[in-house]
């Protein structure tokens, strides 16, 4: 899946000068074409936000069965923890071990995505890239924002965690900066830094330290933002995951 036309060397250099890099056409481009379509087509995304000070994720079934009031006041939830700085709202999908052997292609197709970023070929680049030796596995949620959606500044550092890189592989097309999405990073007291916009078949790896957020999703961008997004670790998968 890897392009073989990457340029390690040149990336863990650009990776040194501040724990990020932007790895443009990094898979083979009709596997990336794949994944853009499925991502749009056969995902059975769930509604994911923070709610009563708890992450919480509702299937389209939990959705569906709220009143419209009831909804409203679970937005009004989430935009008082937005407010205060802690908060996040997008349909993702963490990949399940059931969906290895399910009865849907596209969907197990979706998996092997995930096996792929579990094997030697994905993990030695992205070692070699960072220079992260410690990296024996990764885990992977398909995530999809639309209008009104967002993730508020944060770091990816918890205590005991074995994350070590943090990624996002992006699968949305001719997105538009004022479309909002932007993995925007921060400075230490809040100060913006710079932003990357959404692009295509690209991989941004970035070190768990960086402050970093997803901005507001406009009413009127063109289209979702689509990205295959987690963490490699530095523990070892678990065989049935």
């Amino acid at each position: 899946m890897l392009n073989p036309k990457l340029n390690t060397k040149q990336l863990a250099e650009e990776f040194k000068l501040d724990e990020r890099v932007r790895i443009q056409n990094i898979l083979d481009p009709d596997v990336a074409e794949q994944i853009r379509e499925y991502c749009l087509t056969e995902v059975p995304y769930e509604f994911v936000h923070f709610r009563e000070g708890k992450n919480q994720s509702w299937s389209g079934s939990d959705v569906n069965g709220k009143t419209q009031t009831e909804m409203r006041k679970v937005q009004a939830d989430i935009w008082r923890e937005a407010r205060k700085g802690i908060g996040f709202q997008y349909s993702g999908y963490m990949m399940r071990r059931a969906d290895k052997g399910s009865s849907n292609e596209k969907l197990r197709f979706l998996h092997s995505v995930f096996e792929y970023l579990n094997g030697d070929e994905m993990l030695n680049f992205v070692r070699r890239v960072t220079g992260t030796d410690d990296l024996y596995s990764a885990d992977a949620q398909y995530t999809r924002y639309i209008a009104g959606q967002f993730l508020t500044r944060h770091r990816d550092i918890v205590s005991g965690n074995d994350r070590r890189i943090a990624y996002v592989l992006g699968f949305s097309k001719n997105w538009h900066p004022d479309w909002g999405g932007l993995l925007q990073f921060y400075e230490e007291d809040g100060t913006p830094r710079n932003a990357w916009t959404p692009q295509f078949n690209c991989m941004n790896l970035f070190g768990i330290r960086h402050i970093h957020a997803v901005t507001y999703v406009t009413p009127f961008a063109g289209e979702p933002r689509l990205s295959l997004t987690g963490w490699f670790r530095s523990t070892p998968r678990d065989a049935d995951s």
